[in-house]
């Protein structure tokens, strides 16, 4: 396979486990999803909710650039991985997208400290994935979609902002510890 196509076998078959998890989770295991917001309430709910669009069309722009204005090609000469670094790094941001859920709610239906430690580290994983396609994305030499590119940076910005900032620290911090 190559690397397009692997990047966006791991996109589809990751961007499917992460909403099938939220489906799953939501449908069949547990009571009341208002316990997954936490101590995340009012106005501050609002914006979470309100962020998930732009965090969401942040991922959309950035899977566009890379499918269709060559950024998987641009990796090629990436000293890291080459041109399997943003598949090998989505998949560990789809990965630890989709382990957020089962993860919280196994918590919320334990109280064991375990799922809540997975849980923050499936955050943090995910900020922290998106934070190096960020500096991936930044750091790749494209002339020609000079406009593409900045407008993907603007994307994964926003989205970054959403999970390490929303997500990863106030939600986990405003989040009632049950252990």
């Amino acid at each position: 396979m190559s690397a397009m196509q692997i990047f966006f076998a791991v996109n589809v078959i990751g961007g499917i486990t992460v909403l099938a998890s939220y489906w799953i989770g939501l449908s069949y295991y547990i009571e009341k999803p208002e316990y997954l917001w936490g101590g995340v309430d009012g106005s501050l709910r609002t914006f979470f909710t309100i962020s998930m669009l732009p965090a969401a069309i942040g991922y959309i722009t950035f899977f566009y650039f890379m499918s269709c204005k060559s950024g998987v090609i641009a990796f090629t000469q990436s000293p890291l991985l080459g041109p399997y670094t943003p598949s090998i790094i989505c998949a560990l941001f789809l990965t630890a997208s989709t382990i957020w859920m089962p993860a919280t709610i196994s918590y919320i239906n334990s109280h064991q400290l375990v799922w809540w430690i997975t849980a923050v580290i499936s955050l943090w994983a995910t900020g922290l994935a998106l934070i190096a396609l960020l500096i991936q994305v930044y750091s790749i030499p494209i002339y020609s979609t000079v406009w593409a590119r900045n407008l993907t940076l603007i994307g994964l910005i926003y989205i970054t902002f959403h999970c390490v900032v929303l997500d990863a620290i106030i939600w986990v911090s405003r989040f009632p510890k049950l252990h």
